[in-house]
């Protein structure tokens, strides 16, 4: 047998299709991610779990509000709804408001366990997982953080990273391993520049094609048989909660825009 064809041979052994359960949140940009990796990761059985929200119960301010409606109506608009795109991974979306979104209780658990994963991986998912959750899959728990980490922990880190005058934005891929928000071990970084004539919200967006396929990469090697090297964290960093009306208002005296309606159809290219 020639070299070539025993290597093949050995990596077909090695390779084959991997249980994998995604964590999103019912938002516009896990919207968009989910429809990349479901044709990046289409070689392997997916299911797929949902949060309805990020965080506990909260008011927002006026402007936080119409960036929420304003992403509630692209996704209600689009052409792809969350179930069809379920439907594409041959899976039917599940989520846990019908348990008080308790994703960590033994309802939320044996859902999970269902499924069987060999990894589960979380994009923007909404709920905090604690060790019933993360001890389910034998990978482990792999996170896509929209933000530079140590450095943005939190939500709308992008935000932070246009008002502190950063040049870049980025995506961290991270382990989940404890309850603490977006301190695990590091993966990867992939940054793309910062365009400060786009809004926040494309800016973010923007960040998903690189992101999942960070997340395509990971899987790509645990099913090679490939160990994932992670780094820890260095230094304390920095958590950030949703901006005040005052961070909002200095945001808007920088020129920037939480959305605008005239990129609709760049962020539509992107829902594909």
């Amino acid at each position: 047998m020639l070299p070539e064809t025993v290597a093949s041979y050995e990596h077909l052994c090695k390779s084959s299709a991997m249980n994998i359960a995604l964590l999103i949140n019912r938002d516009l940009a896990s919207h968009i991610a989910l429809g990349r990796l479901i044709g990046l990761l289409g070689e392997h059985r997916l299911s797929i779990f949902i949060s309805e929200k990020v965080g506990r119960d909260h008011s927002l301010s006026q402007p936080l509000m119409a960036l929420a409606e304003f992403e509630k109506q692209l996704v209600a608009t689009s052409s792809q709804s969350f179930n069809s795109l379920a439907s594409q991974a041959n899976c039917q979306l599940q989520g846990f408001a019908d348990i008080g979104s308790k994703v960590n209780s033994p309802e939320a658990v044996a859902r999970i366990q269902a499924a069987a994963p060999d990894v589960i991986l979380s994009i923007r998912f909404g709920l905090i997982l604690r060790e019933p959750v993360i001890a389910i899959s034998r990978h482990g728990v792999i996170n896509l953080h929209s933000g530079v980490l140590p450095n943005y922990r939190g939500v709308m880190a992008s935000f932070r990273a246009m008002i502190n005058g950063e040049a870049e934005i980025g995506s961290t891929m991270h382990f989940i391993q404890d309850s603490g928000v977006d301190t695990g071990d590091i993966l990867s970084i992939a940054k793309i520049p910062l365009n400060p004539q786009q809004s926040y919200l494309l800016n973010v967006l923007n960040l998903y094609s690189a992101g999942c396929q960070q997340l395509a990469s990971a899987v790509q090697q645990l099913d090679s048989g490939i160990e994932l090297i992670a780094q820890p964290q260095q230094g304390d960093g920095g958590y950030y909660s949703f901006p005040s009306e005052q961070q909002l208002a200095e945001f808007a005296a920088l020129g920037y825009q939480l959305f605008d309606p005239a990129e609709i159809e760049a962020i539509r290219a992107l829902q594909g």
